[in-house]
């Protein structure tokens, strides 16, 4: 079982320079990733998004979140990267959804998305100081 203990946004920048009516065809692109502290059954991950327009007009949204994960002894790491992105991305839709209805266009609601567990690769450990602080 894998549980959110904390998230913070690191970053987050938003343009909106398309023409008024320009038909926007945007697309998302995801980056994730998750380091293991194995001897505290504890993770963090960092979630890259990026919301932009196919057609190049300039429209972009872009933010990182950092997250913590508790999870337990003998959890899967697939499984954990899968759940601990299925509780954070949820944020990440509301976000977005509420910068651009505060930015005087008609708000965003991105899709929701599923991580496949079975295209996971897992790696070893790479830090073990919190990206919360």
């Amino acid at each position: 079982m894998v549980e959110l203990k904390g998230y913070k946004l690191n970053t987050i920048s938003f343009e909106n320079k398309a023409e008024n009516g320009a038909q926007l065809q945007l697309q998302n692109k995801i980056q994730y990733n998750v380091n293991y502290i194995d001897s505290e059954n504890r993770c963090i991950s960092v979630l890259n998004f990026r919301v932009i327009d196919s057609n190049l007009n300039p429209f972009e949204i872009k933010l990182e979140m950092v997250a913590e994960f508790l999870y337990e002894d003998g959890d899967d790491k697939r499984d954990i990267h899968a759940d601990s992105f299925d509780q954070i991305f949820p944020f990440v839709r509301q976000i977005i959804n509420s910068i651009t209805a505060m930015s005087g266009i008609p708000a965003l609601m991105i899709p929701i998305v599923k991580l496949d567990r079975e295209s996971v690769a897992v790696n070893t450990p790479q830090s073990e100081e919190s990206q919360l602080n």
